[in-house]
């Protein structure tokens, strides 16, 4: 074999050493497992050394410099360049663009943006790096051992617990082998550790900043600290809950059999047929998420062809690959065929079969919107009534099997079914939807004696499945009535052996609990109105994204307290739930962050943050909205009630974003409200409110008030306009607003008929803060 001479080895382009880092030339995998064990293996290679000196590579609001050092590329994934290290002296900086995410930063590094010096960086990329890399001189060099254990512990971090499963986000583009935009940098800081900053064009906020966490803790080793859109978003971006646009699954053709087993659970198998149509250029590897317990049997396309699809073990990430890249406007159908493992997606207590109502038992959409049609066929035993989402169109009984098959009329995000040994109760109000309840009154009998031989008595009502019928019936009818009609004329209410309620289109589930009992305090009148106020507000208007699942599970909250309200008569339990809601919202809200966050409020040190800040916060919001919406003339509240009919009308069966709610709002009160939703939902400051008031008389037996406010514990440009109610006696009050902005507010009243005998500052609880009263 002919050698070069050694002068020749000392500077040599990338192109040289097996690849063009610049090549048009795009591989996609054939196999799953081919590409995940080119990942798995990165590793430097001798050949591949460059000395780098002042390298930039800026990536939105990211930007590394590589001042001085040495460069490594890594083992080619695709015949690609797509992975390096860097060790040497450089600088990592990042700054969010918008006030949340810079205060989220802020709680993370004690900086709202970060300016670091970097000790090593590690590169994972599918854009333009490998050719600013390719523009290096690279030589021949003895590699440290710890530039391959660095390499190898990353992507230990990346890595599912079993053979395959690997995080979706890094190994998407490198499958498909096309130039996706992608960027991944860990970054080793010399002082406060390592950080993962990542662009993901693929995800509606495409751009993350990660920190290090225990994966026993977390389930990963790296959590969000901040996430935001490109500052140049993508096509596809708006209103997508997390997948950027790429995918359309429109509709889902699904035939389930759940086969009872001699242990007297339910085994389940199911076809799923999709229709797929391309928004715009993707794949041919394309993501879908199934259930981790769920295994797939074979797949195949419309025209007969064998799909080619890999599911690790306990993941939830199902990949297919098409015969090729599907281009805009394309359209295929996919047919799969799954089951469940032992003991996956169904198990059973007694007469209750446990099915999580939230859980992928259909392969989802990860590319794209979840909205869908569903045409549902199911067999099942006959002696376990089945509920599903959709009209039910057909019902047959042959062979001890029962068929139903069930249709959804509206696009829906959520499809889920249930069953068990339940009794069915029908109920049909005038004025409102029919209902079906269904519930196993004996498994609640066979529950309160297992409990009992424990030494436990819980107390059961004996009118359950009225009294479930009867808040679930005139909850319906009051948001009726709010909000305008809701698009189901029939619900199917079931129970599940959970402590939660799930809400589809047209099926509500509620917990066992609350059939068994109904609270005096009104908690159980709330949950069942909570699941019914999804009926507009989750399933008529969809949130656009996380960011703003308060306005599904904040308004279904608030509506709930409003029918609390309204079914008592009275503002006891209304005011009390806020005010515990208030209580729990001072406790979370620095560890949580603000609502504008969304599910990245709940962690492992913050368990409740999700259920304080979106739900609580979220209703003490529309509260807030209600009161500031009064017509201090008459105390009605028209034009609040006009803001929520106009949304619901305005954004039904379709998504909406916390700017769309903050735009109705504007239209009603006629003024830029953009100062509040800032205040409310991206922040998360609290005022406390030191009040004094005098009276004084003013003549012709007229008398006016003055009021001194001071303000505290928030920013110095924090406004809001706070009610104040005076009692005149004789059963007259007069009501006015105090606009209380910065450190200090005063204000004189009005001419007043009569000597105030008492001033309420902030009645109503208007506001959501803490008063305290001073001498004048």
């Amino acid at each position: 074999m002919a050698r070069l001479p050694l002068w020749a080895l000392a500077l040599v382009p990338a192109r040289l050493f097996g690849q063009n880092a610049a090549s048009d030339v795009h591989s996609p995998a054939a196999t799953y497992l081919e590409r995940y064990q080119e990942i798995s293996n990165l590793a430097p290679l001798p050949g591949r050394v460059a000395e780098v000196n002042h390298l930039v590579l800026s990536r939105d609001v990211g930007r590394l410099i590589l001042e001085r050092g040495t460069l490594y590329l890594l083992t080619p994934v695709g015949g690609r360049t797509v992975a390096a290290l860097f060790r040497g002296e450089g600088r990592f900086g990042f700054a969010p663009d918008t006030p949340a995410e810079r205060a989220e930063l802020q709680r993370f590094a004690g900086s709202p943006v970060l300016e670091d010096t970097l000790t090593e960086a590690i590169l994972i990329f599918s854009d333009s790096t490998a050719e600013q890399l390719g523009a290096l001189a690279f030589r021949r060099a003895e590699i440290p051992g710890e530039v391959g254990d660095h390499v190898h512990d990353l992507i230990g971090t990346l890595k599912g617990s079993n053979d395959g499963a690997f995080s979706s986000d890094v190994i998407g583009p490198l499958l498909s082998g096309e130039p996706s935009g992608f960027f991944l940098a860990r970054v080793e800081r010399a002082q406060g550790g390592a950080v993962l900053f990542q662009i993901n064009p693929e995800e509606s906020e495409a751009v993350r900043l990660y920190r290090p966490v225990s994966r026993l803790r977390w389930g990963s080793s790296w959590a969000v600290v901040t996430q935001s859109p490109l500052q140049r978003p993508l096509s596809g971006t708006g209103g997508s809950w997390r997948y950027r646009e790429q995918l359309g699954v429109p509709s889902y053709r699904m035939d389930v059999q759940l086969t009872p087993t001699a242990g007297a659970n339910l085994d389940f198998a199911a076809s799923a047929t999709l229709s797929l149509t391309a928004v715009e250029p993707v794949g041919p590897w394309l993501l879908f998420g199934l259930h981790p317990k769920l295994l797939v049997d074979s797949a195949r396309w419309s025209t007969g062809e064998t799909a080619t699809v890999f599911k690790a073990k306990d993941s939830d990430d199902l990949w297919v690959r098409a015969g090729r890249r599907l281009q805009a406007g394309d359209s295929a159908a996919l047919r799969l065929f799954y089951h469940s493992a032992a003991g996956g997606l169904i198990d059973r207590h007694g007469d209750w079969f446990f099915i999580d109502p939230g859980a992928w038992w259909y392969p989802v959409n990860r590319q794209g919107e979840n909205l869908a049609t569903f045409d549902l066929t199911y067999h099942s035993p006959p002696w376990y009534p089945l509920v599903s989402v959709g009209e039910r169109t057909d019902s047959t009984v042959a062979d001890k099997v029962l068929t139903t098959h069930w249709l959804t009329r509206l696009p829906t995000p959520f499809a889920t079914f249930n069953l068990g040994v339940f009794q069915s109760y029908h109920v049909a109000q005038p004025d409102a939807p029919a209902l079906d309840v269904l519930l196993s009154e004996d498994a609640h009998r066979q529950l309160a004696r297992e409990l009992l031989a424990r030494g436990y008595m819980i107390p059961q009502q004996k009118r359950m499945r009225e009294n479930v019928a009867a808040d679930v019936s005139n909850s319906l009818k009051l948001f009726t009535n709010l909000f305008g009609e809701c698009p189901y004329r029939h619900f199917y209410v079931t129970e599940i052996p959970y402590d939660e309620g799930v809400s589809f289109p047209g099926m509500i589930d509620l917990s066992w609990s609350t059939f068994q009992n109904t609270s005096l305090d009104g908690f159980d009148e709330f949950f069942r109105a909570h699941e019914v106020a999804h009926q507009w507000w989750g399933n008529g208007v969809h949130p656009g994204s996380y960011r703003d699942a308060w306005l599904s599970e904040g308004l279904a909250s608030f509506s709930a307290l409003w029918y609390l309200q309204s079914e008592r008569k009275r503002n006891d339990e209304y005011f009390k739930f806020l005010d515990q809601y208030k209580a729990d919202i001072k406790d979370e809200k620095d560890d949580a962050g603000p609502i504008w966050i969304g599910y990245r409020t709940a962690t492992p040190s913050v368990r409740r943050g999700y259920d304080v800040v979106i739900y609580e916060k979220g209703a003490w919001v529309f509260h807030m909205l209600r009161i500031l919406m009064l017509d201090l003339s008459t105390m009605k509240q028209d034009r609040f009630l006009e803001t929520m009919r106009d949304f619901y009308q305005s954004y039904r069966g379709k998504p909406a974003t916390t700017d769309d709610f903050r735009g109705v709002v504007e239209r009603h009160a006629g003024v830029p409200m953009d100062w509040f939703f800032d205040e409310w939902v991206k922040g998360t400051a609290i005022p406390t409110y030191h009040v004094a008031w005098t009276s004084q008389p003013a003549g012709g037996g007229k008398y006016t008030i003055r009021l001194r406010v001071t303000q505290e514990h928030v920013p110095s440009d924090f406004q809001m306009f706070v009610l104040v109610s005076a009692d005149l006696g004789n059963n007259r009050f007069a009501h006015f607003r105090i606009g209380v902005r910065g450190d200090r507010t005063e204000y004189q009243s009005p001419l007043l008929p009569a000597e105030p005998k008492e001033v309420l500052f902030n009645d109503l609880h208007g506001v959501l803060a803490d008063v305290k009263t001073e001498r004048w």
